[in-house]
């Protein structure tokens, strides 16, 4: 059965080699306080396996969602959204520096926006490399399929202490689900008693 460590590390394969956020990806399991925290750095240091000093940009998968039916004798699709955060940190680099620094000011010349529209441009290739590779490794007929809806970003910013922003990225995609029965043998499910009524007693109101 293909779930969450297979989505985890084909996410992971795919940003490894993405030169912007070089392989700094992880799965948020505490649906995404690590980014509303205000301590958002010394939380991502934790978390990003990564050989770089520096902690950004850097790509997140909050806890996916799935729906299928999980009824099916030939195995099926289940369905997962995905939400995921790609961020860099507003004014500041890994280092703490004011980045593109105005000479005169020493202020940062970057805008909030444009840090929008580098994130966004790393997550808009991050979904064309994953449909790339789904194709060239026919991932499509039993594997992995991106989902042929739209997709949603919305531009966040300021978060934490670091003063992360960059998008949330919303999309779907669905994993093949094998039909095998892991937790169960064939010869013990005809012998499972089914109770002959409710056994709890009815009580005068």
């Amino acid at each position: 059965m293909r779930s969450y460590p297979f989505i985890e590390e084909l996410f992971t394969n795919v940003l490894d080699k993405s030169q912007a956020i070089k392989g700094r990806f992880h799965i948020c399991p505490k649906y995404g306080l690590e980014i509303n925290s205000d301590q958002l750095g010394e939380v991502m240091q934790d978390l990003v396996k990564s050989s770089s000093k520096n902690k950004y940009p850097l790509a997140l998968l909050m806890p996916p969602r799935s729906t299928g039916n999980y009824t099916g004798k030939n195995g099926e699709w289940e369905n997962y959204r995905l939400v995921m955060f790609f961020l860099t940190t507003s004014f500041y680099n890994g280092a703490n520096q004011v980045k593109f620094v105005n000479p005169n000011t020493q202020t940062s010349t970057h805008t909030i926006p444009e840090d929008w529209h580098d994130m966004k441009r790393c997550a808009v290739n991050f979904l064309k490399v994953l449909d790339q590779v789904q194709r060239q490794k026919s991932l499509i007929t039993d594997q992995f399929r991106l989902g042929q809806d739209s997709k949603i970003f919305d531009p966040v910013s300021n978060i934490g202490a670091d003063r992360a922003s960059g998008v949330r990225l919303t999309f779907t995609a669905s994993l093949f689900l094998g039909c095998e029965l892991e937790d169960y043998n064939e010869a013990d499910i005809s012998s499972i008693t089914v109770p002959a009524a409710d056994s709890h007693p009815e009580h005068n109101q």
